[in-house]
């Protein structure tokens, strides 16, 4: 296979990436495969998002843009995670909330496990419930700002998880362009579980308890 270097990521460049993932995950097992694949990419991704938190760093509201950092091929491998497998799309939906870099790997690798699928529910269970529970706008943003950095760049056919995050994040934050996002996704799988729950949510005008609106 010959990967290009430059321009967006193209069907058959996705479907040998995915081919390769489910092959790994045959022969060297999900847990092995899950961290291999996942791991970079998630932990540049936390840096940037740490880096649009970081008070000591000078930028005005609403200009700052951290660089990505993530090249074609760590787009890739994130894309195929988040499509392959929900336990590593929910480990970039709670990381805003939740830094632990051992839970979050641990999670992507076994989300069945008592004590992680206990920790996932209580922090989107905070979502509806804890006023005290506030979204960080810079990081959020910054996550929102990569996202679709990364749906720019794969085929249409993978784009709707990348949307469904980026629904649940606007509707964690009380934007209104939460239901545009999920209506995104729902175009392209219109059995995205996510997008789906954001777009009632909206439409039922239930809100994080931090907004109030319940």
């Amino acid at each position: 296979m010959t990967t290009n270097k430059t321009g967006r990521i193209t069907g058959t460049e996705m479907e040998e990436a995915i081919s390769r993932f489910e092959r790994d995950c045959r022969s060297d097992g999900v847990g092995e495969t899950v961290r291999s694949f996942i791991r970079e990419p998630l932990f540049i991704w936390m840096d940037a998002l740490a880096q649009a938190s970081d008070e000591s760093v000078s930028h005005s509201e609403g200009e700052f843009h951290a660089e990505c950092g993530l090249d074609r091929n760590m787009i890739m491998r994130t894309t195929v995670g988040i499509n392959r497998m929900l336990s590593i799309r929910d480990v970039f939906l709670i990381y805003e909330r939740y830094a632990d870099r051992d839970f979050l790997m641990s999670f992507a690798e076994r989300p069945k496990l008592s004590r992680n699928a206990q920790r996932l529910e209580q922090l989107l269970s905070d979502s509806f419930r804890d006023p005290l529970a506030r979204p960080d706008m810079k990081r959020c943003d910054q996550a929102i700002n990569m996202l679709f950095d990364i749906i720019d760049m794969i085929p249409k056919t993978y784009r709707a998880q990348p949307f469904a995050v980026i629904s649940y994040i606007m509707w964690w934050m009380g934007q209104e362009g939460a239901m545009a996002s999920a209506i995104s996704a729902l175009a392209i799988d219109d059995q995205c579980s996510l997008a789906a729950i954001v777009c009632s949510a909206v439409e039922r005008r239930i809100g994080p308890a931090w907004t109030s609106e319940t």
